[in-house]
């Protein structure tokens, strides 16, 4: 993912893994995101979700999984406040 493809102020590459590109696309917090102007990465091939457990960071950005329980996103930039979503 290039970096300047995220939204100015993103902080973070937000991403999530799954087994098709149809099956991601239809999770329910993408919406979410999406809604908040967010760029999601879409990680379907198997060694993506090992892969990521072992970068952490690219570019400077963390990458922050979408699917993990109380994914906390500091869109204080973007939006002047913080949102925590379960």
């Amino acid at each position: 993912m290039e970096s300047q493809t995220l939204k100015e102020g993103q902080n973070d590459i937000h991403y999530i893994t799954g087994e098709s590109s149809a099956a991601v696309s239809s999770s329910p917090i993408l919406e979410t995101l999406k809604k908040k102007g967010l760029e999601v990465l879409y990680m379907t091939d198997p060694i993506d979700e090992y892969a990521v457990h072992e970068l952490k960071e690219f570019d400077g950005k963390k990458l922050k999984s979408t699917t993990k329980e109380g994914l906390d996103i500091d869109d204080e930039k973007l939006y002047g406040r913080r949102v925590f979503i379960m």
